[in-house]
């Protein structure tokens, strides 16, 4: 399943397009910020309106409309697989805050818009995504982390402490000192 820049700008232009309002919080922050051209992992989209719990009837009269698939994410959130111009598939995961999957409304807030294709979509920060996945720490997580790290160390990628410190302060207070432990483990400074 790899597709192209130019793919995932058609595939978000055309979400905005139908009136699905988010903002992108998944692993295509990092690919983004390392200037890829080609993606594989599936796109993670915190959806603003319309809900995915509340309105999943708009959700399935959309896959039904582009002819793609629609099940669930492990959250029982709506799944779109979305069929590309170029043939490839994607998964679009559509979350929202629900039970142990939260995003702190301010990282949201904060979140700056990026220019794909013709489209202007806002995108979680390279910093807002290490405090996430260090906050969901399944192996699978810390996994992804320990490659962000990598691309850090390499000089890859570059990302402010400060933003991360910030972020750990914004998450409910029983969670800050695991995510913080999690962060040191992985070397990063807060």
């Amino acid at each position: 399943m790899a597709y192209s820049l130019k793919d995932l700008a058609w595939l978000l232009e055309k979400l905005q397009t139908k009136g699905v309002k988010g903002v992108v919080v998944g692993s295509t922050v990092i690919d983004l910020e390392l200037r890829k051209k080609q993606f594989e992992d599936d796109i993670d989209i915190f959806v603003i309106e319309p809900s995915p719990l509340i309105e999943e009837d708009f959700y399935r009269g959309l896959a039904e409309e582009e002819g793609w698939q629609i099940s669930y994410t492990a959250l029982g959130t709506p799944k779109l697989v979305a069929k590309l111009p170029s043939g490839e598939e994607v998964v679009v995961e559509l979350y929202e805050n629900i039970l142990d999957y939260y995003i702190p409304p301010e990282i949201l807030e904060n979140a700056p818009k990026k220019r794909i294709g013709k489209t202007e979509v806002r995108f979680i920060r390279p910093e807002d995504y290490i405090v996430l996945k260090a906050k969901a720490a399944r192996e699978a997580d810390i996994e992804d982390l320990r490659i962000v790290r990598e691309y850090i160390d390499e000089g890859k990628l570059r990302v402010d402490e400060r933003i991360i410190k910030r972020d750990v302060e914004l998450l409910p207070e029983d969670d800050r000192g695991f995510v913080v432990n999690k962060l040191r483990e992985l070397g990063f400074r807060v």
